[in-house]
């Protein structure tokens, strides 16, 4: 075979190397192709059903109905009404108790559980995860009922238990103590998900970095505090992320416990129930749009302070 001349191998170079573009052009597009072909359903999702509701919702909030005479526009008469309202404050106040004793408490549970399952991984671990997550399946409604059932002295298998913390009523479902028993139905409810998330979460931990700490000399607390918790911290951003949105949205819940112990729960319980009862008991949807506003600005305000401090969308925090 007769060698090639110089010409003829910078043109099969050139060629070979227009060919190799060509090759990576297409694979670029293919996986652009791929990643908008698996974003595009949510984001068509995120307009139809998040977007286009907030955008309604602020643009409602500016119209005045008043009691007598047509509606009106005015940018501030609905929110200054809202929050001039002294249900409004209370409802805040029993929202806020509510989260301070349950957002701690199922992080605190969430996270101790997921330790100790990791710790001891037996043949049994998949069972565990299964029945940790068992009383997350009953929510809603149905869980409302459920727990409406176990506080009622009078039906109770604890009863014997409840009975000394009954009021006049004869039950210990009242404004005062569902901060309490929110919380009690929101940890069983919510707590089993996540820990099946943070299970996970450590087992992606590199075991080359825990016996390195362990020859280090580390215990297990240190391991736990300076390596397993800091690794973790976009995990847990994001449960408090949805728990705090969840928690603010808290309706269904008292809405139910208080139908069923009849006086001893406000109707304006929650922040909800009260968007709830300007919208269907007064009508006078541009207060409820106000307030819902109202809600979403500080539950953003919430997310992007939690995202900034754990550094949530860093590549180096999983």
């Amino acid at each position: 075979m007769a060698p090639l001349s110089s010409s003829a191998v910078r043109s099969r170079s050139r060629s070979q190397a227009r060919g190799g573009t060509r090759s990576q052009a297409r694979s670029r597009f293919r996986s652009r192709t791929a990643g908008v072909s698996f974003v595009l359903p949510y984001l068509a999702a995120l307009v139809l059903f998040g977007l286009v509701p907030t955008v309604y919702g602020i643009a409602t909030s500016f119209s005045v109905t008043p009691v007598i005479g047509n509606s009106y526009t005015s940018l501030t008469e609905n929110y200054s009404a809202v929050l001039s309202d002294y249900r409004t404050l209370r409802a805040a106040k029993n929202v806020g108790s509510y989260l301070l004793i349950w957002l701690p408490s199922m992080l605190v549970i969430v996270f101790a559980i997921a330790l100790a399952m990791d710790a001891r991984r037996t043949r049994f671990a998949a069972l565990t995860r299964f029945v940790s997550y068992v009383p997350g399946a009953v929510t809603g409604a149905a869980s409302a009922l459920l727990w409406l059932f176990m506080f009622s002295p009078a039906a109770s298998p604890a009863s014997a238990i409840l009975r000394p913390f009954a009021g006049d009523s004869g039950t210990v479902i009242s404004d005062g103590s569902l901060p309490v028993i929110l919380s009690v139905m929101g940890i069983a409810a919510g707590a089993g998900g996540w820990i099946v998330l943070l299970y996970g979460a450590l087992t992606d931990i590199s075991r080359d970095v825990l016996e390195a700490a362990e020859l280090d000399g580390a215990g297990a607390w240190h391991v736990v505090w300076h390596i397993k918790l800091p690794m973790l911290r976009s995990y847990i951003g994001f449960i408090f992320i949805v728990s705090l949105a969840n928690g603010f949205q808290v309706f269904v819940e008292p809405q139910v416990l208080g139908a069923g112990a009849r006086g001893q729960v406000d109707s304006t319980w929650s922040l909800n129930q009260l968007v709830f009862s300007y919208a269907t008991g007064e009508s006078n949807y541009g207060r409820a749009s106000a307030l819902s506003v109202l809600l979403l600005i500080v539950t953003v305000t919430a997310a992007v302070i939690v995202i900034k401090k754990t550094r949530f969308y860093s590549k180096d925090a999983a």
